[in-house]
């Protein structure tokens, strides 16, 4: 049996390829992580306002607040401050399982250091929140660790 390439036949199997390629793509798309940025980001959407505050209120300490990569360690200084509770989180926006979470605790010299094993290389976004005398304040700063 001869099969006859007309215009039908053509466009039959053009048909079949177009769908099959769909269909790979679907099943694609299925099999890649999906993370969102918050779990919760309806209510957190509805007190940014706080957020910005805590920006505004942190204005004149971002400048002093400095991240930078030492041999085998990660050190952050802050200004001169005495939170009450505070933490430092490293988020990862490409993968949620590589944020850590970190309470500040800065030493007599108002500096942390983490150990760099800790971290793939990448970029992170460094969030710093903190509470002193019951104001409170937020910087975030984009971090990349080599």
């Amino acid at each position: 049996m001869k099969i006859k390439w007309n215009w039908g036949t053509k466009l039959t199997i053009a048909i079949i390829l177009f769908m099959s390629l769909i269909v790979s793509f679907v099943y694609m798309t299925t099999q890649y992580p999906i993370d969102l940025v918050e779990e919760d980001y309806y209510p957190k959407g509805l007190k940014y306002q706080e957020r910005i505050d805590e920006i505004k209120n942190a204005r004149p300490f971002a400048g002093e607040v400095r991240a930078f990569q030492e041999t085998g360690v990660v050190v952050i200084t802050f200004p001169d401050i005495n939170p009450d509770t505070g933490t430092i989180t490293f988020y990862r926006p490409s993968d949620i399982q590589l944020d850590l979470v970190f309470d500040i605790k800065p030493d007599s010299t108002l500096k942390m250091t983490f150990p760099k094993k800790e971290f793939k290389k990448g970029k992170y976004y460094l969030k710093i929140y903190w509470e002193e005398n019951r104001k409170k304040y937020y910087i975030e700063k984009p971090f990349y660790f080599n």
